[in-house]
């Protein structure tokens, strides 16, 4: 018996004085790290209970309990799990206090936070992970899933090739936000932002700090800043698969996958960084896949992942508060109505909320010191906290329930009727005319019949985001981004809407299979043509992008500049609607080049060699008729699409 073993208590009090050592050591150093230079001190404080780290573990191993304690620590049976699940909350316990013994310091480096935080993570999931390596077969999954892999790769490749294709060329221009996104990344290293749990205007540090390091790669240009976009817009076409998969099986998880790869709406906010909803679009069918699949296949691991992927959402954009409250009104219905099933998978349950609290536990402490910035989108775009509701209510002379009524029916139609203005600029709405049918008839037949797990779980994804957006956040017109968090959910409904309309009209794939595959492939090319007319010719093919024509020209400015030599003067003939200062893109693209506004006359300009002065299509006639009297000086005319936007007439 365990109790009569001396070497099994003996390995348990070593193994506990071993991890409380190296504890010690680790809290010692973090101290002495985050600590303020001080030349006269000999022997730091901190330093001391890193030494008595040492010292612990060396007397550790001379130390031999008696029959007494070896009985009273041999009673006890510590599981592999356990072990795994106390390193994983020590490691993140470590996370949080070096995040804060750092911020006190304002350190530029918190690679040992993120060292910590993984690490947490990466020991949850080993304490749930029942598989030995030697039962993965992984080439033989491969060769049984041959051809859906190869599909799906298709329309990923594709998918990608949508997205990549002249990143940093199309759209022109970038607008004020991602100019401002931009230089908010470029100094995440000497700013609050180094800490990876802080937050600008909800989106997370991590993410900041994800775009300084594409800057780092490719220079700071319009393809480094929409890097990080581009990324996570290809991530959600498997992201949506694996999820649709799971809930409503393999052909609707390829038709979902090919409507959101060649969504016009999908592919426009995966190139821009103005908005960050796109991560949204990944980080949430990924998160309910392996909360529903763990649940499902009663896969503790999968549920943990979940709740680890929400955490580092967090870490990203404020979209993951609301997988939170969608996943508690989720758990709580399924509760009330399929006890059983709840019931049976109480262990994955908690697993996933175990493994969001153990990774979320730095952020709830940075939000706690800075409660301001974990509601900062709400008090500035809020329905509520802005004052909006209130106004609207006095000016309009309606309930407060009826406007919010119609907020959330305005959410609901920027899908398919108002056209994609805002951060876009394309008059057609989020869907095409043939997606918004087959999601139409996808949500009648999800919402109406009778309701699984599965079922709950895809109509609370959209409907629970389609809220969220109508009743907390303004204006109106930012709706039509605002629900690319529900746009996965919505194609998985279009998605089910075909399959369903196929089977009636007998062409389903019990039926015949080649016409399901023909009719198919047909609907998904002409969608992908479409598609791609809408994004690349109808919307990019005309200039529609860049918040108005100020903030073209405020872009085109940028780039201009950062040609020009630092130090350099560069002249702009302004206005009260052109001038420097006006969006962030400027100072992004131009990276400190020196711009004078200059409104008056441009008569009464003197240029030294070397200086330039810029026009804007306000001022070009102006500038035009003054280079005739500079012969030497040499014009440059900028272009946006066929309309001139700017002249710059450079000294030689």
């Amino acid at each position: 018996m365990r109790k009569s073993d001396p070497d099994y208590a003996n390995r348990i009090i070593h193994g506990i004085l071993a991890v409380l050592s190296i504890v010690l050591v680790l809290l010692g150093l973090i101290l002495l790290y985050a600590s303020p230079i001080n030349w006269e001190i000999v022997m730091p404080l901190p330093l001391w209970i890193s030494v008595a780290g040492v010292i612990l573990f060396v007397v550790s191993n001379f130390i031999r309990p008696g029959p007494k304690i070896s009985g009273w620590f041999g009673s006890f049976s510590v599981s592999r799990a356990t072990s795994w699940i106390v390193a994983a909350v020590i490691f993140s316990v470590l996370a949080t206090v070096t995040m804060v013994a750092f911020g006190k310091d304002f350190r530029s480096n918190y690679i040992p936070v993120i060292t910590f935080w993984l690490m947490a993570g990466i020991c949850y999931i080993t304490a749930l992970w029942k598989n030995s390596l030697s039962k993965i077969h992984l080439w033989e999954w491969m060769k049984n899933h041959r051809i859906e892999l190869f599909l799906l790769g298709i329309v990923t490749l594709a998918g990608i090739a949508t997205r990549f294709y002249k990143l940093g060329e199309v759209p022109r221009v970038i607008n004020g936000d991602e100019g401002r996104m931009g230089l908010t990344a470029l100094f995440t290293e000497s700013s609050g932002m180094a800490n990876p749990f802080a937050l600008w205007e909800n989106f997370g540090a991590l993410y900041l700090q994800a775009i300084y390091f594409a800057f780092r790669i490719f220079g700071t240009t319009t393809f480094a800043i929409r890097l990080m976009p581009a990324i996570g817009g290809c991530l959600a076409i498997p992201a949506i698969y694996v999820f649709a998969r799971q809930i409503a099986g393999k052909r609707v998880a390829f038709i979902s996958s090919a409507l959101l790869a060649f969504s016009h709406t999908h592919m426009h906010f995966s190139r821009t960084a103005a908005v960050g909803y796109i991560q949204a679009t990944w980080l949430v069918p990924l998160e309910l896949y392996f909360l529903y699949s763990g649940i499902e296949r009663r896969s503790s691991w999968r549920a943990a992942l979940g709740g680890i992927l929400l955490a580092i959402h967090f870490s990203v954009y404020l979209t993951s508060q609301i997988v939170v409250a969608l996943l508690l009104v989720y758990l709580l219905i399924v509760f009330l109505f399929f006890h059983s099933w709840v019931k049976a998978a109480f262990r994955q349950i908690l697993a996933f909320w175990g493994g969001f609290a153990i990774m979320i536990l730095p952020e709830v402490v940075y939000i706690c010191q800075h409660p301001l910035m974990f509601i900062d989108r709400l008090a500035t775009d809020g329905t509520f906290q802005s004052g909006w509701l209130a106004q609207r209510m006095v000016t309009t002379g309606q309930s407060a329930f009826s406007i919010l009524a119609e907020r959330v029916f305005h959410a609901f139609l920027s899908l398919i009727y108002f056209p994609a203005f805002d951060f876009y600029g394309s008059p057609i709405p989020m869907l095409s005319l043939v997606s918004a049918a087959l999601f139409i008839i996808g949500l009648a037949l999800v919402l109406f019949r009778r309701q699984t797990p599965g079922s709950l779980l895809l109509n609370g994804y959209f409907w629970v985001f389609t809220f969220a957006v109508g009743i907390f956040a303004i204006p109106p017109s930012a709706d039509s981004y605002r629900m690319l968090m529900a746009l996965p959910a919505a194609l998985v409904l279009a998605a089910i809407g075909l399959d369903r309309i196929l089977e009636l009209l007998g062409v389903g794939w019990s039926a015949s299979r080649k016409a399901y595959t023909a009719v198919t492939t047909v609907l998904l090319a002409s969608l992908f043509v479409f598609n791609l007319w809408t994004y690349y010719d109808d919307f990019a093919g005309r200039c529609l992008y860049g918040d108005d024509l100020a903030g073209r020209f405020a872009s085109y400015l940028g780039s201009y500049a950062h040609t020009v030599e630092k130090g350099v003067n560069i002249y702009l003939l302004s206005n009260d609607y052109y001038f420097y200062g006006s969006h962030a893109s400027t100072d992004f693209l131009g990276q400190g080049r020196t711009i004078i506004n200059f409104p008056d006359p441009v008569s009464q300009l003197s240029l030294v060699p070397g200086e330039s002065v810029v026009a804007s299509p306000d001022r070009i006639a102006e500038l035009q008729s003054w280079a005739l009297s500079r012969p030497q000086g040499k014009l440059r005319h900028v272009f946006d699409c066929e309309t001139q936007i700017m002249l710059v007439l450079q000294n030689p």
